[in-house]
């Protein structure tokens, strides 16, 4: 095998397997990944994603519902009165997100559908 470039290497991005409730740290990849322990499909998210603790479900299901509405953990920006823009937060909360997801619309990344992933109306209509 021929060594990976430095730039290739430079960030690591967190993928995570909703199954294992895991995060492992690769490169960035336009190709899937397979989580290594169950060998299911793993999405990449945003560097600025925090991984909850594994034994939080809840949690784990907030991230699972954002992944699948098309929030990967990328900033996603609110209008300022004065016209400017300025990071807004994630939710922390599962009820928390129907309100995001509205909200930044606009602004969710649609990806090619994997196994993991379910269509947004029936996302959003499980949360109310």
């Amino acid at each position: 095998k021929f060594p990976k470039t430095k730039e290739i290497q430079r960030y690591l991005f967190p993928f995570v397997c909703f199954d294992c409730r895991k995060t492992f740290r690769k490169p960035h990849s336009t190709a899937p990944r397979l989580c290594p322990q169950c060998a299911k499909p793993m999405a990449m998210l945003g560097r600025k994603f925090h991984s909850p603790r594994a034994a939080d479900v809840q949690q784990w299901k907030k991230v699972r519902v954002l992944v699948e509405l098309g929030f990967f953990f990328q900033s996603v920006y609110r209008t300022t009165p004065d016209g400017g823009k300025r990071v807004a937060p994630y939710p922390r909360t599962l009820r928390e997100v129907a309100a995001f997801a509205q909200e930044f619309q606009s602004q969710a990344i649609v990806r090619q559908p994997s196994s993991w992933a379910s269509p947004r109306t029936a996302v959003l209509g499980s949360l109310k």
